[in-house]
């Protein structure tokens, strides 16, 4: 009955590890590079609003709240600690313990929260639903009925967004400092992000203007494997199956195959090009990055990631920035692009219907 997480969430940290399957090897017996110099690109220009800003502050107000056990009902707003098992036409369905809930929050059925309210610590509720008509799956419309034990009422205290809030939990004195540094952060992500969209269009262009004839296995097996790695890592991250993630075979297959197009390219492209990674860079990279990543120093970075992982990851950065340097990028709003899209989806749909009009007339023609 939880909510699914977004798949473009999931995407997004799929595509970081595209770099990561490389055995960096020569692809010439499968790869004829085409143009990849020169080639025209879109980059998304997001800005920024006061609204973006307030909303992630928000969101780390709420990060920081404090969670007080309180011996009364509970109302709207409060969190409950539960234990719940559903079922639907008498089999079992949904069930959890231990869960924590903030009632409003809409994390379950707006129906399922509303029962809660009032309730104390140690009640046990007993109540049916009807499930909403966009539930997911066949269950939209069922009704579904419940046993809820509820183990401890919380009252949220939210932070006040003060000067001493800012000194206490950012890395900042005032709040005005804090806005701007969290506007910085922001328009500093929006960019990166929208820069490795760029950067892939350009690589789809590359992959169009190149003769492909097929892959090493052992290179389809290393990205797989990484592949099924990186959602393993995303389903332990959001508490979900990682069969949630995966998809069909098809899709599955169609992934792999972007990052083994994705190594064969930049190979090439580097090879061509000269772009190599020294000790220094390497070096460097991991001075800048091992702290970001959640380790205590380089050592400690290094015991997870090889020094052969690493090289790669520098080597795709500096070819994307590569291509970047020798493409005509033109900068568009959010808008500007998405509705660029759409002209270019009817467009592909038009003439996907003038030429199926087109071959029924001429079935029409043959079979008089």
């Amino acid at each position: 009955m939880k909510k699914k997480v977004a798949t473009a969430a999931i995407a997004a940290m799929t595509m970081t590890f595209l770099a990561g399957c490389s055995s960096r090897g020569t692809y010439a017996k499968y790869l004829t590079l085409g143009e990849y110099k020169g080639l025209s690109v879109t980059k998304v220009k997001t800005e920024v609003t006061d609204d973006d800003v307030e909303a992630e502050i928000e969101s780390a107000l709420d990060e920081n709240a404090e969670y007080t056990d309180v011996d009364r009902a509970a109302k709207d707003g409060d969190q409950v600690n539960i234990d719940f098992d559903g079922s639907i036409d008498g089999e079992a369905w949904d069930s959890d313990t231990d869960y924590d809930l903030v009632i409003g929050s809409e994390d379950f059925q707006p129906e399922f929260e509303e029962h809660l309210i009032g309730a104390k610590a140690g009640d046990t509720l007993e109540f049916t639903i009807t499930l909403s008509d966009d539930y997911d799956g066949d269950y939209a419309g069922k009704d579904a009925d419940f046993k809820v034990t509820v183990n401890a009422v919380q009252e949220i205290n939210v932070p006040e967004l003060n000067d001493d809030y800012c000194k206490k939990y950012t890395d900042y004195d005032t709040v005005d400092e804090y806005r701007a540094g969290v506007r910085k952060e922001l328009e500093e992500y929006y960019d990166e992000t929208n820069t490795e969209t760029a950067q892939n269009d350009l690589l789809s262009q590359i992959l169009e203007n190149s003769k492909v004839s097929g892959y090493p296995q052992d290179l389809y097996d290393k990205c797989k494997e990484e592949y099924d790695a990186n959602n393993q890592i995303l389903a332990d991250m959001f508490g979900i199956d990682v069969s949630d993630i995966a998809g069909s075979e098809d899709d599955v297959k169609s992934a792999v195959e972007e990052m083994v197009y994705t190594e064969m390219l930049t190979t090439a492209i580097a090879e061509k090009e000269n772009i190599t990674v020294s000790d220094d860079e390497y070096t460097d990279y991991v001075n800048s990055v091992y702290e970001e990543s959640g380790y205590t120093s380089a050592e400690e970075y290094e015991e997870d990631y090889t020094k052969d992982e690493t090289v790669n990851t520098i080597l795709y950065n500096k070819v994307m920035d590569f291509l970047m340097q020798n493409a005509t990028v033109t900068e568009v709003s959010e808008d500007e692009y998405y509705e660029e899209d759409t002209e270019m989806d009817e467009e592909a749909y038009d003439t996907e219907e003038i030429t199926e009009n087109e071959t029924d007339a001429e079935d029409l023609e043959m079979t008089e």
